[in-house]
């Protein structure tokens, strides 16, 4: 099955009713279309028309929706920020004791059942429930007082979902800097959402009792970033041959000299349909200096490259954007077409704007509610031009 088919099956399959009782649970109804929205696949945009086409009412796509939304603030947080996204946001991070990454919890040996089996899944597949996502935070900022920017950037390089605005910003959230308070969870609450039965162990306390509790011992050993991060996955010389093993041509500057448009691809997008809407020649450009600063592993990779072998006629580029800047320029007048996303503000050509789930709904928000507040009433209102009531 193509990427293409998988991405319709799965829209096809969306339980909304399902998915807002149970998303929280590990066996619960989820989408699965994670990967696919983050590598700018699929929109949050299409994924609400999608739904809106189906005849769902509002309350019903309610709980699906917001979780759209919410990716699309975690991006304009992102946007606003830039670079500030990898620093403490609103005030410095409490109880922090080293800028590791505690050992047992890399190695999915935590000795918390239903958070070491989503660890273990993350680094063997890419992916990991959403809970057990901020369980995982919990345990490395709250607990074992790690600062955030180290974890996140590895559970983000294992993700097909990674999206660092997500990533980051919700390691802020659990850690305290970018919401009012750190983010705790015991053992009873653990095993309801993850469907376990564990007891007896470090968490298996009241929660008062976690708020001031020691490092448990598993948690005490630290790895550092170069033991951590999968920085040989996406060095030049991997990438490269990657490329190479997927059977995607490297860009020719002699061959495309004659191009008189190009749509820049890259790691965050990487949809056919929105090169087909921009009549350009396709090249992904993968800069090593991105990937340098937000290492992914060997699985997200291939993911991408996968990806990128639905695009018809892509070519790739293993460089930085101001090399392949040049060179275009160098074989003639080239327009130079990309889609507005944080990491590519430096690209020089024609931005073409990001299809966001509510597009007219701009500005800076401090918070993800005032955020909701003005998306829903643009949602629907749509939602009632569309249906009529």
């Amino acid at each position: 099955m193509s990427h293409t088919e998988k991405v319709q099956a799965l829209l096809a399959a969306i339980d909304v009713k399902r998915y807002g009782k149970t998303r929280n649970y590990v066996s619960g109804s989820v989408s699965e279309l994670g990967p696919y929205v983050s590598r700018g696949v699929i929109s949050t945009r299409i994924v609400w028309a999608y739904l809106l086409a189906r005849g769902h009412s509002f309350e019903e796509m309610f709980g699906f929706v917001q979780q759209l939304a919410w990716r699309d603030f975690f991006q304009r947080v992102w946007m606003g920020l830039g670079d500030g996204i990898n620093t403490d946001i609103r005030g410095d991070q409490q109880g922090v004791k080293h800028t590791a990454f505690p050992a047992a919890i890399a190695a999915g040996n935590a000795g918390i059942e239903g958070i070491d089996v989503g660890i273990q899944r993350l680094v063997s597949s890419g992916y990991m429930h959403n809970h057990q996502r901020m369980y995982t935070a919990f345990l490395s900022c709250n607990l074992a007082g790690a600062h955030w920017k180290l974890p996140a950037q590895w559970m983000y390089a294992h993700l097909l979902d990674g999206d660092w605005g997500s990533n980051a910003l919700s390691w802020q959230w659990v850690a305290g800097t970018f919401s009012n308070k750190k983010y705790i969870a015991n053992q009873e609450n653990i095993n309801r959402y993850t469907n376990t039965q564990q007891r007896g162990t470090y968490l298996d306390v009241e929660y008062e009792q976690l708020t001031e509790a020691p490092v448990p011992e598993v948690l005490k050993p630290t790895l550092d970033a170069q033991e951590v991060l999968p920085f040989d996955d996406c060095t030049s010389e991997a990438l490269i041959a990657a490329v190479a093993d997927k059977g995607l041509p490297i860009w020719d500057a002699i061959s495309r000299s004659n191009d008189q448009s190009v749509v820049i691809c890259n790691y965050y997008q990487l949809s056919a349909e929105f090169v087909a809407s921009q009549s350009g020649s396709p090249i992904l450009l993968l800069e090593p200096s991105v990937f340098a600063k937000y290492p992914i592993a060997s699985h997200c990779v291939d993911f991408m490259l996968s990806l990128a072998m639905e695009i018809p006629n892509v070519q790739v580029f293993v460089g930085e954007f101001e090399e392949l800047y040049s060179a275009l320029r160098a074989s003639g007048s080239v327009e130079i077409i990309y889609q507005e996303h944080p990491l590519n503000q430096y690209y020089q050509g024609t931005e073409i704007p990001r299809d966001w789930l509510a597009p007219e709904v701009e500005g800076e928000f401090s918070s993800f509610f005032s955020y909701w507040k003005k998306v829903e009433k643009s949602l629907r209102k749509e939602y009632k031009d569309v249906r009529g009531y």
